[in-house]
């Protein structure tokens, strides 16, 4: 169990890009998709964009306990950022990514699952 409060953002965000691919990859796998609709449609998902985009639409919703923590990843000190999207974009994502840690570690595994079901439309 990693303890989220004391935990970087970083590490956090690290291991909630884990747990997000793998749950988006699962739901796809789910319902039926063969690999090269799955690989699509999870690609759609698991990008700096589209994480960046579902944040910013959920965060207003999020306990202050869990703000508090994203804020800690996206205002963490990265050090690269990639072309695809913007620096500001890159953040978002972090924090987006440290807060499917937060549900994973507090067993909270609907709420990643719900986040896909609502995004599912944009595939």
């Amino acid at each position: 169990m990693v303890n989220i409060k004391e935990t970087s953002g970083l590490l956090l965000a690290y291991l909630g890009d884990a747990v997000w691919e793998l749950n988006v990859r699962k739901h796809f796998i789910n319902k039926g998709y063969n690999i090269q609709n799955a690989n699509k449609a999870s690609k759609n998902f698991v990008n700096a964009k589209k994480q960046s985009k579902i944040f910013c639409e959920i965060y207003d919703e999020l306990p202050e306990e869990y703000k508090k923590i994203v804020n800690r990843a996206k205002n963490s000190n990265i050090k690269t950022f990639p072309k695809s999207c913007t620096i500001m974009e890159y953040k978002h994502a972090t924090a987006f990514e440290a807060l499917i840690a937060i549900f994973y570690e507090n067993n909270e595994n609907d709420r990643i699952e719900e986040l896909i079901k609502k995004l599912e439309g944009d595939v």
